[in-house]
């Protein structure tokens, strides 16, 4: 970065004073991360008095700038990522409920078309620019201008990989023979999907409303050699359960979740783990996941939430006792308990509140049918 910044400039003919050289050079250091070939940059750089000195030269000086630090940091795209806001631009009535990054601002590439269909078609995937990146050994594949990629969550992406409690559904499904499933009902591009493949487990059944995030699903899938199959409403979902696809996506509300698994459920292994992955609150996916794990085996519900750190003990019990109140409700003749098995914080989400994942086991509430 330093060598950008001063052959930019040696190069430019601009007002740059040294010492702003200096916090320039400190201030773009300290900021960016970089993913496969895209550079980001947050939006507080943008608001430095260092950076509207450059902006304020001529039309090409930024742009100059960012030649070379493309350049020298070997990228091809330069970005400023900026909060998923949480209404759709020019409508604060309808929450932007597939996480859409309205606020990404290209600075430097070709970052595909500004539009496209609704839903995107083919050639919009074709033109966009998709983003490669690693991560545990895992490729992830996103395009940037249509969908959000969260790094603070890498810590869970490992946890899941290594958690115990998809260890032993893992052996467990070795042992008897019928393997294990689990079902993400906020996939997005495969975040914690690939962990639990990556962990052993057999199928993973996804749902996500924005087709960009599927579609960057299944090219993450491709990459890592997971075969994957879209749901297609006009061939049905029989034929998804019944190839060696380790991935069947559905591109639409987890609200179908429940109804898609009693029809597959017998093609299926067991759902051992279900995980609920929406911020700031997933309660409106905990009645399908309850629904959608497996009754005879029981297994475990990965509940994301915000809570505050004074609140997090009694708001971990609260959702404990709304997984316990469905347990209950179950004709089941035995009293069994829900438990809180960990809570996890993942990072911070805002001053005094935490992003915190909560491990809920759910016994089995159907006795196993002897064949």
């Amino acid at each position: 970065m330093l060598r950008a910044v001063q052959q930019w400039r040696t190069q430019a003919d601009c007002s740059l004073s040294i010492d702003d050289e200096r916090l320039l050079v400190k201030q773009l250091n300290h900021s960016y991360v970089i993913y496969g070939t895209l550079l980001l940059f947050p939006v507080s750089l943008l608001e430095s008095q260092t950076w509207e000195a450059i902006d304020g030269q001529d039309e090409t000086a930024l742009q100059d700038l960012l030649i070379l630090v493309a350049k020298h940091l070997k990228v091809t795209h330069i970005a400023v990522t900026k909060p998923i806001p949480p209404q759709v631009d020019g409508d604060d009535s309808q929450d932007n409920v597939v996480r859409s990054p309205s606020k990404f601002m290209p600075l430097y590439g070709d970052f595909g078309r500004e539009t496209c269909e609704s839903p995107p078609i083919q050639d919009d995937f074709n033109k966009a620019y998709w983003v490669i990146a690693k991560q545990n050994g895992v490729f992830q594949i996103w395009a940037p201008r249509w969908t959000m990629f969260s790094r603070g969550n890498i810590s869970e992406k490992v946890r899941i990989l290594e958690l115990p409690a998809v260890a032993s559904a893992v052996a467990e499904g070795v042992e008897d023979g019928r393997g294990c499933t689990a079902v993400d009902l906020y996939a997005g591009i495969g975040y914690f999907v690939f962990s639990y493949l990556k962990a052993g487990v057999s199928k993973v059944l996804c749902w996500d409303l924005n087709p960009w995030s599927t579609e960057g699903l299944r090219r993450g899938a491709d990459a890592n050699k997971w075969r994957a199959v879209t749901h297609d409403e006009a061939s049905g979902i029989d034929h998804m359960a019944t190839n060696d696809a380790r991935l069947l996506i559905f591109n639409e509300s987890n609200e179908h979740a429940t109804a898609r698994l009693e029809t597959l459920r017998t093609h299926l292994p067991p759902v051992r783990h279900v995980n609920c992955g929406l911020l700031p609150t997933s309660r409106g996916s905990w009645t399908t996941a309850f629904a959608v794990l497996d009754p005879t085996a029981g297994g475990w519900v990965h509940v994301h939430e915000n809570f505050k750190l004074s609140e997090i003990a009694d708001r971990a019990e609260g959702v404990r006792k709304e997984f316990q109140r469905m347990h209950d409700t179950t004709d089941y003749p035995e009293h069994a308990e829900v438990v809180v098995e960990h809570i996890n914080r993942v990072k911070t989400y805002a001053p005094g509140v935490f992003h915190v994942v909560l491990d809920i086991y759910i016994p089995p509430y159907r006795t196993a049918t002897c064949v």
